[in-house]
């Protein structure tokens, strides 16, 4: 075996030096993208359960909605049983004619009224069942705007609810 000169072992040095170096810096990149590659995985992952749990809630909003029947298959329907349970001071029943969302609200809104704002407000929906309303351009909207402002959703169910009064 023939000895290796100083010249060529430092060119075998810096041979194994860059070597190792560029081992170094393509090591180091193949852990950035592979930490890029597991954080966009997470982050999918956690998308992932956001969707399942709107999708979930949905279903459960979709369920609910199925299951109430208080309602008409008109809005002016809806707003007419509306009136006639007022009238009989069954609140209770008047309270679900209105979304699921806004019931316990409007029973209260009841319970805190006196005789004659009552007879005021009924005599203000009779007139306003009176009024022409509109649609929404998707037909599950309807709006009475005179000359009270009452606002009705149609349920999955075919039956149309009261947002606000």
């Amino acid at each position: 075996m023939e000895p290796i000169s100083p010249e060529e072992a430092r060119k075998s040095k810096l041979w194994k030096f860059f070597a190792g170096f560029l081992l170094i810096i393509v090591l180091a990149l193949a852990g950035l993208w592979g930490i890029a590659k597991y954080e966009r995985y997470i982050g999918a992952r956690e998308v992932d359960k956001l969707a399942d749990a709107m999708e979930q809630f949905e279903r459960g909003e979709y369920e609910r909605a199925m299951a109430d029947t208080y309602g008409g298959k008109t809005p002016e329907e809806t707003l007419a049983l509306y009136i006639k349970a007022v009238e009989d001071g069954d609140y209770e029943l008047a309270s679900k004619y209105f979304i699921l969302d806004k019931q316990d609200a409007e029973l209260r809104s009841w319970h805190k009224a006196t005789e004659g704002d009552i007879q005021n407000v009924i005599s203000l929906l009779k007139e306003t069942l009176k009024s022409q309303g509109s649609y929404s351009s998707d037909r599950k909207g309807f709006v009475i705007r005179k000359p009270l402002l009452v606002d009705f959703q149609l349920y999955p169910n075919g039956i149309w609810k009261i947002i606000e009064i």
